[in-house]
């Protein structure tokens, strides 16, 4: 039986974006869990569909005095942060505000998720991540359907998805939806490959993993992920110019050229998102060459789908094409595109499959 623990005492949680007021049919949902962000998506009744999203991050600040205390809530209460009040007293300040708070403090904003999975050691995070979900679902209508993304199993790692996968079903479970998983990357088939008959390859990078696969008429043939990602560049430019990551993450989000980085910051970023470009597309054509008899033979060329937050960098595309071009991939790729909307494409692919 896992052990749980309980920090909760006071809620004052906002999600980031919200989401339009929809009349809903059955209250079917979409749920991208991701390292750095959770996005929940929901349909109306004429099929439109509505996301909202929350930072996946908190930040915990330990009041040094009761004047302290006092006076940390005022502060946190004036910029409206989120946060939460543990059984200790601390503050955990949670979404997007933990990020701007640990970098105000120099210091780095924690996550529930670490490289797209609930660590069992770390028992605090799940509390956190619980939290963060029940705020941005709600609780089930009955008959309420969710279908929520999990990462595959890496084949550069040695952790598996089983213990995350299984607390994440008991807990949508607990707010009364029926819940499946699916992989994130075949969730991005979903959303973005209806058009080629779900046949393609998509990937998605995120903060803590890079997701494959390789769908093939609606059937997902080969599925794997690799760890490096988004948290990679952050934590190898923090180390390299001694800053902390959560600024990095930072520089990053607000904007990234990688045909025209300008200073230190956007020099190094430009460098370790070569890395993990080279790193991720090399590792790919490696492993679908290995499972060459796990594949079918496509009679046609295939689209590439790249989705995720690092994708939204200017000239994305172009290095993942400019890669492509040196690499022995098994598949004659036609294209390569980035998502329609790169931060919600699991979430929609997730609650489309919720209303297969």
């Amino acid at each position: 039986m896992v052990e749980e623990v309980e920090v909760i005492v006071e809620e004052v949680v906002k999600p980031i974006i919200e989401a339009p007021v929809v009349e809903e049919g059955p209250g079917h949902r979409g749920l991208d869990i991701g390292t750095n962000m959770l996005v929940a998506g929901s349909m109306d009744l004429g099929g439109a569909a509505s996301f909202k999203m929350q930072r996946d991050a908190f930040f915990k600040i330990e009041p040094k005095s009761e004047v302290n205390k006092n006076s940390i809530k005022v502060s946190l209460d004036k910029r409206k942060a989120s946060y939460i009040i543990d059984d200790n007293e601390s503050f955990i300040v949670v979404g997007e505000d933990a990020l701007e708070i640990a970098i105000e403090r120099h210091d780095k904003a924690e996550r529930p998720l670490q490289r797209g999975v609930i660590s069992p050691q770390n028992k605090k995070s799940f509390p956190m991540l619980k939290y963060i979900i029940k705020d941005l679902l709600g609780t089930a209508k009955p008959g309420a359907k969710v279908v929520y993304s999990i990462p595959a199993c890496p084949v550069d790692g040695d952790f598996d998805i089983i213990y995350h996968s299984e607390m994440m079903g008991m807990y949508l479970r607990e707010l009364g939806y029926e819940s499946e998983p699916i992989n994130e990357a075949f969730a991005i088939a979903l959303s973005e490959l209806l058009e080629e008959g779900l046949t393609g390859v998509a990937m998605s990078y995120g903060a803590g993993m890079t997701n494959v696969a390789v769908v093939h008429q609606g059937d997902a043939l080969v599925e794997f992920s690799l760890t490096r990602s988004g948290d990679y560049i952050d934590e190898s430019v923090g180390r390299a110019l001694d800053i902390s990551p959560s600024l990095v993450q930072q520089e990053k989000e607000a904007g990234t050229d990688l045909n025209n980085p300008q200073g230190d910051i956007a020099e190094a970023i430009n460098v370790y998102y070569n890395a993990v470009i080279k790193y991720t597309l090399e590792n790919i054509a490696y492993e679908l060459n290995k499972r060459k008899k796990d594949l079918p033979i496509f009679k046609e060329e295939v689209p590439l789908i790249v989705s995720g937050g690092l994708t939204l960098a200017n000239g994305f595309v172009p290095r993942v094409q400019e890669v492509m071009s040196t690499l022995d991939f098994p598949l004659k790729i036609s294209t390569v595109r980035r998502a329609a909307e790169p931060m919600t494409s699991v979430a929609h692919g997730c609650l489309l499959a919720a209303h297969l």
